[in-house]
């Protein structure tokens, strides 16, 4: 039986969307509609030409329509038509697993991977502790070859890693390559700490911790603080926050860090649309400490924010910081979120967030204090890969905080 779709059905649950309060602003929009629904959509003529598409396809189109289907291909289509390169929209899974994700949780077996260039398989470079993956046996350098019977030669990287997600209490059936042999690894999917800090002591310095800082999430805050403090406990007085591929995540979470390392002082400005502007404030405490902070391209948004705050501090004599890396990515600006009455959800631009200075970097991108670029030896052996002695930017870091 053929499914007449209701496009007013869409735009009216568009039009009553209500904001989730939690990716990059904590403030609450009301989505206003006085105006009657029939009157906007005979007044839009872009409406008018949907409806009159809506109403032949409904007539005379001889297939089946799917209207989930359509619905989720209508709003993707009008945030594509927006021009804006960081709108997204999410269907009610999607934005589920999202939510868990940013709380710090995240459902799968446990494992950072990398695409293999040389063998087109899914390298593993990280597992996660108490991990499906860790207790059924995988290990950091095995290579996914295969997920349920399904070759990443055939199916692509990307294909691939979506075949490792599921829901949880699901198995999958991992097949891995180590020392040149394959075997068959049945993991359960279940919920994962999503860890975004990672901390260790220099081996070249003791003196130095390195904390590495992949996303803000709601979690970030309390696991950079337990870095600091163990990396103290073993002496160390110098840090570098290695920032480098960090994509930003969730302002709130940016803040409290700053707050932490940061003097009393303004840490950043946020800018709506609408025009509302408002600012974060640091508290009097502070990391009494050097830092260096490594940046490179793909250092972005809130993580553009967190390194563009320590060098705005460091110019005005009021902490010892120094950036140093590449040229950063150069998004200054945030999205909203708003949730339909389904269960999906919808981001797009609403502002943009200036640091101390209040100069924004956005479309420029934060310059380091000390530019370097990683060798042609550390890009052949691969980021993630990286040591310390192989480790250029990083060693450039440590010799900057040496000489203080």
């Amino acid at each position: 039986m053929k499914k007449k779709f209701s496009l007013i059905t869409v735009i009216v649950s568009v039009l009553v969307a209500m904001i989730i309060t939690f990716n990059t602003t904590f403030v609450i929009m009301n989505v206003q509609h006085n105006k009657d629904l029939n009157s906007i959509l005979t007044e839009n003529s872009y409406m008018s030409s949907i409806l009159t598409v809506e109403q032949l396809i409904n007539e005379n189109y001889l297939g089946d329509v799917d209207d989930e289907e359509l619905k989720h291909s209508i709003i993707r289509g009008y945030l594509s038509g927006i021009g804006d390169q960081y709108s997204q929209y999410m269907t009610s899974s999607e934005y589920e697993a999202y939510l868990e994700e940013f709380r710090g949780n995240a459902v799968g077996i446990g494992v950072n991977v990398i695409y293999d260039l040389v063998s087109n398989t899914i390298e593993v470079v990280d597992v996660i502790p108490d991990s499906p993956a860790e207790k059924s046996g995988i290990l950091v350098g095995d290579f996914i070859v295969a997920i349920d019977g399904s070759r990443v030669t055939e199916v692509g990287y990307y294909a691939a890693v979506d075949l490792i997600k599921g829901d949880k209490g699901t198995s999958v059936k991992i097949t891995v390559s180590r020392d040149g042999a394959e075997s068959d690894i049945v993991c359960t999917r279940d919920s994962v700490a999503v860890v975004t800090v990672k901390h260790r002591v220099y081996s070249m310095d003791a003196s130095i911790g390195i904390i590495r800082i992949t996303s803000f999430n709601a979690e970030t805050p309390n696991e950079f603080k337990a870095a600091v403090e163990d990396l103290k406990s073993k002496g160390c007085t110098k840090f570098v926050f290695d920032v480098r591929n960090n994509g930003g995540g969730e302002l709130n979470s940016i803040i409290s860090t700053l707050d932490y390392l940061l003097p009393k002082g303004k840490l950043a400005y946020i800018k709506y649309a609408s025009g509302k502007e408002m600012s974060f404030d640091s508290g009097e405490s502070l990391l009494d400490a050097s830092v260096a902070v490594l940046v490179n391209k793909n250092t972005a948004s809130a993580a553009e924010l967190f390194a563009a705050a320590l060098r705005d501090y460091a110019k005005e004599g009021k902490y010892d910081a120094v950036l140093v890396g590449n040229k950063t990515y150069g998004k200054g600006v945030f999205q909203t979120m708003y949730m339909l009455p389904d269960g999906s959800a919808f981001k797009f631009t609403t502002g943009r967030y200036d640091p101390p200075s209040g100069v924004n970097y956005d479309g420029v991108g934060v310059i380091p204090d000390v530019i370097v670029d990683l060798s042609e030896e550390a890009e052949k052996i691969g980021f993630y890969k990286l040591t310390d002695e192989n480790d250029n930017q990083l060693k450039v870091a440590a010799e900057a905080l040496a000489a203080k």
